[in-house]
């Protein structure tokens, strides 16, 4: 099966099965341009869409029914599959053998979500799988943080949606080395890139691929980074590097869509700007974004984007939802705060109601004249 096969073959509605596609990746097809790489001045960045909007709670989903122990031990089963997932996360590790059943007083196994029903509770009452996840990583702290390798507790923090924490450990526990392992190099690379410092990426991810150029999480990375930065022969050069690692992993057949690629899985190929690529290129449907989106929940540039294409797609309410969220977590992101305020102020006119956000909208004007 041919790649752009295998692309399409999680065809969108209504889609036929004939698809034309000129090449593997087109040339610039960003709706609007990474941060640090070049002149387009904010003003010329499009503004997220708001009409025909109406003003609704951000992204709320129905409560759990209170029924039934059905119920219970559905959302128990959830969570046991979720912690044994979160805890592979935590060790940045997917093919991390889990059990988490334990013995009770009686000899007796039981599940996770027995065993630490305080810790389930509190997870029952949290939507966004990433902020449950980020409550079991901190539940995994005051036990596992310290027996994690230095790159593993970058990463841990880096996904979390905590770069700066992850700075701030690099400057006290790292910064003297003189030789950082590849899996160091690599977890640093993407630490600055989720910080939007691509130089420093690169002078990682580099010294990573000079040493180590046939591993492909290196590989993965470093096509990353030159991608975003580098000439135009260096983005062919990324694409070859990307194609032939994103290869094994389909080789493998145990992926329904080349979007499972992305997904956290062992050989996975860990890339939020070619999972974006990809998305974008093969015009893929909402329901193809929200499955990537989860992955790469840490960096600012996907979900900006996944904004925009809810956005252009009708979906103004959950657009304005993510935007604020991604400038609440990522101020230092400017092109996404002044997205922000932007939509604030057309929903204000489009709704006549000059107090819509107002506490968000001044946090968000401090944020930007503060940065």
């Amino acid at each position: 099966m041919g790649l752009f096969d295998f692309l399409f073959k999680r065809k969108k509605k209504n889609q036929t099965d004939t698809v034309a596609v000129k090449n593997d990746f087109p040339e610039e097809i960003t709706v609007v341009p990474f941060p640090e790489e070049t002149d387009v001045k904010p003003e010329e960045i499009p503004p997220v869409s708001v009409e025909n909007m109406m003003v609704e709670p951000e992204e709320i989903t129905a409560p759990l029914p209170e029924e039934p122990a059905v119920v219970f031990n559905e959302a128990g089963n959830r969570f046991d599959l979720e912690m044994a997932e979160a805890f592979k996360r935590y060790h940045s590790d997917p093919g991390l053998d889990v059990n988490l059943q334990m013995q009770d007083e009686k000899g007796s196994i039981q599940a996770a979500h027995q065993t630490y029903e305080d810790l389930f509770r509190e997870w029952a009452d949290i939507q966004s799988k990433w902020d449950r996840i980020s409550l079991l990583y901190r539940f995994w702290d005051q036990s596992q943080l310290e027996k994690l390798d230095h790159w593993q507790v970058i990463e841990r923090y880096v996904k979390d949606r905590y770069p700066k924490k992850a700075l701030l450990y690099f400057e006290e526990k790292m910064a003297d080395k003189r030789d950082f392992t590849k899996e160091e190099l690599v977890s640093l690379s993407k630490l600055h890139r989720a910080l939007l410092d691509n130089q420093s990426s690169r002078n990682y991810i580099e010294t990573a691929y000079h040493n180590h150029p046939e591993d492909d999480r290196v590989k993965v990375e470093y096509a990353t980074v030159i991608h975003i930065l580098g000439n135009q022969s260096e983005k062919e050069f990324s694409h070859q590097l990307f194609q032939e690692v994103l290869d094994k992993k389909t080789r493998r057949n145990d992926t329904e869509s080349v979007f499972d690629c992305f997904r956290f899985s062992e050989g996975y190929t860990d890339s939020s700007i070619f999972a974006m690529l990809y998305l974008m290129n093969s015009e893929a449907d909402n329901d193809a974004w929200d499955h990537v989106a989860e992955e790469y929940y840490y960096c600012p540039v996907f979900r900006y984007e996944h904004a925009v294409q809810l956005s252009q797609t009708g979906n103004s309410l959950r657009a304005l939802a993510k935007l604020t969220s991604l400038s609440q977590e990522f101020p230092w992101f400017k092109t996404a705060v002044e997205s922000t305020i932007g939509t604030i102020k057309s929903v204000r006119k489009q709704t006549n109601d000059p107090d819509f956000m107002e506490k968000e909208l001044q946090e968000f004007q401090s944020s930007l004249k503060n940065s």
